[in-house]
């Protein structure tokens, strides 16, 4: 348990008559293993589906691909942790590599039986529920950094690392540009405004022990907005753009 949670069990602070202060009510984050587990295993597919394509595949052998199925899947939670001196959470529970593990193998059975319908599936199905996991790693990211007092402003950066840190991973094996830099359906300002919104709540309401309100609003606020940025093609801002051509076109 994070500093945040124990300050909030008892405060140490002796009134004038010597005797400890009321309790104040524990802060915590409702768990919800399975979401976690399904976040994962939509993550590492899209790992599988993306390490594939053209712009990333470069001859990976199955072996290779299924590490950019863990990449996907746990590479933001891992990183997460590791900033915040923790033991990753798939270290101390394995069913998090059992279902990368599965993810990864089911992609590359899409690639072997079922390649001509994969765009179609990556681009629609799995990108919904992809917007769906988006948020819940910053939720968790944002939580996290809470519980160690690292204030607001971190706990968001830390939520956007949890978010995107896997994606990042599979782009820089791959010798692509990250996604995170390159306009990509806001894919970074969903997870700043999911791991802000849930923050700020957070916050103002920490002498509650309703949580649960809290992550659904972050949650239902960022997947909307990311599910409209996805079908509108909303549009990052690019002060300078690209050559058509792409940087080192011709060289």
């Amino acid at each position: 348990m994070g500093t945040w949670h124990r300050r909030g069990l008892l405060a140490r602070a002796t009134l004038r008559g010597g005797e400890p202060s009321e309790k104040k009510p524990e802060m915590t984050l409702p768990s919800f293993p399975n979401v976690d587990l399904f976040s994962a295993g939509i993550n590492a597919l899209y790992g599988v589906l993306v390490a594939r394509q053209p712009s990333h595949n470069r001859g990976y052998t199955a072996a290779g691909l299924l590490i950019m199925a863990f990449f996907g899947g746990i590479g933001g939670g891992v990183t997460r942790d590791v900033l915040l001196n923790e033991i990753p959470a798939p270290i101390k529970d394995p069913a998090y590599l059992i279902v990368c593990l599965l993810a990864g193998l089911l992609g590359l059975a899409i690639y072997r039986f079922a390649e001509s319908k994969e765009e179609r599936f990556r681009t629609r199905t799995l990108a919904f529920f992809k917007s769906f996991t988006l948020p819940w790693f910053a939720i968790l990211g944002a939580h996290k950094a809470l519980e160690h007092d690292l204030g607001v402003f971190a706990a968001i950066i830390i939520g956007l690392i949890a978010t995107t840190a896997g994606g990042v991973f599979i782009d820089l094996f791959s010798g692509v540009t990250p996604e995170v830099v390159r306009p990509s359906e806001q894919l970074v300002t969903t997870g700043v405004l999911a791991s802000a919104v849930y923050t700020l709540i957070a916050v103002e309401m920490k002498a509650s022990t309703s949580f649960f309100p809290v992550t659904l609003i972050a949650v239902l606020v960022a997947f909307v907005f990311r599910v409209l940025a996805v079908r509108e093609h909303w549009p990052s801002i690019v002060p300078v753009p690209a050559p058509a051509a792409g940087p080192g076109a011709g060289t």
